[in-house]
């Protein structure tokens, strides 16, 4: 058997070829030593100016470029190494990654309007009859009118949520108008519209879009009102869409409106697009291959006939399958149809110009109203209308955010990040952050904790407990359904250890109830005083169908409340001589508000009564802090859960308990005490 060559792993000719040189002067070199090694009477003169010379030189140039070229396809085929931008583009976007040409500044708007008072005296209170309900997408700009901004979401001043009213104008003591704030959330964006009509139906036919700044493609819809949708990929037959949460849509979750103003759904369309970021940043849109008679459904085979083969042929029964070959698509969405006109909204604009300086957004250019004028008399429309023109805007902080499109460094790292999650929930975290990132307009998620179905069930010692003071409440509320075998009748009594028992043993499953594949997602939101409360059906419904496109297929979740635990804070601190003790203690008051802002407390957490000390000492005058405690707080407006603050606190931690539970100072104007001594 001839001797095989180490580089190429072929068998070795008679002559010594060498397949290293990879430059012009290797390629020259080689060329010289093996035309004197196996020519040296056919050829010997090797002087630059020789004929000879110049065919070993174009010969080794000629290699010098293809040698350069296969390397540097090599190189650009390789996300981490590719730096010519358009292949940089097409490795991020086969890597699931769609890189941003522009990224808008972001600015919290406040807006204000006018309403004249009800009442007298005491009892004088805003009209609610004339509070606003202003549409998602007005437009506010500064007064060189260089930058607009769009808001996101649609404002309700009627929504006790954030809002702020203050005396406009008074008559004497008695007030006449009410100032109302309220603040929505807005993008530096100009929205743009282009109309194409394609003469004749092509597969993934592209509408491009001029501008080299798109921020999002809002609405595209054809001639007939058909609406296509944006998809991550052409695959993809299933999208979100959201429907208002009125009577019309769904009449079981409609009593939830005022909190959750819409219901996510999941629907099947042909109708879909892609946008695709091309070299030179500009926009495309690119939509499917069908028509609208080709089905997009898929195929499911005969398993009869699976692995049977054509007839006379061999039998292929025992070879393996690829399973997907059994899914098929026929199509991946529809084509434009044609002869019908396509309308495409978007939004352009950001980049760093956009970084506007507080208080220069202060001229409406567009607003429109949410209004039904049936509800004013011939009387009130004036008033209402000058009440209308009262909004006024501006902008208390900075817009922040904006800046140019993604460096190629930037797409290269963020198409990598992208491809290791690819926007799947696996670990703890991501269910987690996946649920909190629920849009406010489904419904708030405001704290979430994921553990594995058992993990807390077998350990939990139940040390959340309803307060024996609401046992009354539980009691008169199951007294009309609890059930007793007929030997034993129902009474006050039984029902009571019932309910004890219950709660203490919520928690204690048996392990064969646990599911091994299952995950519990504990969930909590806000309520329209930014309290914490358990979400109602409507917000665990888009929860559940917004997390069932994320998770794995052996995953299964379930939605539990998790455990409010609400305390107070006792405290008493000494004043150095000279401090007004007044001053000081409301100084301490505050700065212990601020420590436990709802927004910076999560799932067990615990509580540091050393640190809460160190805040306290660190105000301006304060000596010595004697005593500091932490008391539970669970009766009447107070959560129902009890919780033994005493045993749970050790070296100065207060400890949460093991079910998935959060601390809360509710009312903190009552809640926390402070004393001089």
């Amino acid at each position: 058997m001839a001797e095989l060559n180490k580089i190429t792993k072929k068998p070795k000719s008679s002559r010594d070829i060498n397949y290293l040189s990879k430059d012009f002067s290797s390629f020259r070199n080689n060329l010289i030593e093996y035309s004197k090694t196996y020519f040296p009477k056919t050829y010997s003169d090797f002087n630059e100016s020789s004929p000879g010379m110049m065919f070993i030189e174009m010969a080794s140039y000629v290699g010098d470029v293809l040698s350069y070229y296969i390397d540097d396809t090599l190189k650009e085929s390789l996300m981490v190494h590719a730096e010519d931008k358009e292949n940089v583009l097409a490795l991020s976007q086969y890597l699931g990654y769609k890189p941003k040409v522009t990224s808008p500044a972001i600015s919290r708007i406040a807006i204000y309007q006018l309403v004249p008072s009800i009442g007298t005296g005491v009892d004088t209170i805003p009209d609610e009859t004339y509070y606003l309900k202003i549409k998602e997408g007005m437009i506010v700009e500064g007064n060189d009118s260089t930058v607009q901004f769009r808001t996101t979401e649609a404002v309700d001043f009627s929504d006790k949520t954030g809002r702020e009213i203050s005396v406009f104008n008074k008559n004497g003591s008695q007030p006449t108008s009410y100032l109302v704030k309220k603040y929505v959330n807005s993008i530096s964006a100009t929205e743009r519209i282009v109309r194409k009509t394609f003469s004749s139906v092509e597969s993934f036919s592209k509408i491009d879009l001029g501008e080299k700044n798109v921020i999002q493609v809002t609405d595209v819809r054809d001639s007939d009102g058909n609406k296509y949708y944006e998809v991550p990929y052409l695959a993809q037959e299933m999208i979100y869409v959201d429907y208002p949460n009125t009577e019309q849509y769904d009449k079981d979750l409609v009593q939830f409106k005022n909190s959750v103003p819409s219901i996510l759904k999941l629907i099947k369309t042909q109708r879909r697009f892609v946008t695709k970021v091309n070299s030179d940043n500009s926009t495309s849109i690119v939509f499917g291959g069908g028509t609208e008679t080709d089905g997009d459904e898929t195929l499911i085979p005969n398993f009869k006939n699976v692995g049977l083969g054509l007839n006379s042929s061999v039998d292929r029964l025992g070879e393996s399958f690829d399973p997907s070959n059994f899914l098929k698509q026929k199509t991946y969405g529809q084509a434009p149809p044609a002869n019908k006109e396509f309308t495409v909204n978007y939004l352009i604009g950001g980049g760093v110009g956009s970084n506007v300086g507080k208080g220069e957004l202060t001229k409406i250019q567009r607003i429109e109203f949410d209004e039904d004028l049936s509800l004013f008399t011939d009387e009130q429309l004036p008033l209402y209308r000058k009440y209308k023109n009262s909004v006024a805007v501006e902008n208390e902080e900075p817009a922040v955010g904006g800046k140019e499109a993604d460096t190629i460094e930037e797409i290269r790292e963020n198409a990598l990040a992208n491809f290791g999650s690819q926007n799947r929930a696996v670990t703890r975290k991501d269910y987690q952050v996946r649920a909190l990132s629920l849009p406010p307009k489904y419904g708030g998620v405001a704290k979430a904790y994921v553990a594995p179905d058992g993990e807390l069930d077998n350990n939990s010692p139940g040390s959340i407990l309803a307060s024996p003071d609401n046992l009354q409440e539980f009691t008169d509320i199951v007294m009309n359904f609890v059930e007793k075998p007929d030997t034993e009748e129902p009474n006050e009594e039984n029902v009571k250890a019932e309910i004890k028992k219950f709660l203490v043993g919520k928690t204690q499953n048996n392990d064969e109830k646990n599911n091994p594949f299952a995950i519990n997602l504990y969930l909590l939101g806000y309520d329209t005083d930014k309290k914490l409360t358990t979400l109602n059906r409507a917000i665990k419904e888009n929860v559940k169908t917004y997390m069932n496109e994320f998770r794995l297929l052996t995953d299964g979740i379930n939605l539990l409340d998790g455990f409010i635990i609400n305390v107070g804070v006792d405290f008493e601190i000494r004043v150095y001589g000279g401090y007004n003790k007044r001053e000081v203690l409301l100084k301490c008051l505050s700065e212990v508000k601020s420590y436990f802002n709802i927004d910076e407390w999560t799932f067990n957490m615990p509580i540091n009564l050393s640190e809460l000390e160190l805040v306290i000492a660190g105000v301006e005058g304060v000596q010595s802090v004697p005593k500091c405690e932490i008391v539970n707080k669970c009766k009447g407006a107070y959560s129902p859960n009890s919780y033994n603050i005493n045993s749970a606190t050790k070296n100065k931690m207060v400890y949460p308990s093991l079910d998935p539970s959060i601390f809360e100072v509710k009312f903190p104007d009552k809640d926390i005490i402070g004393r001089v001594l």
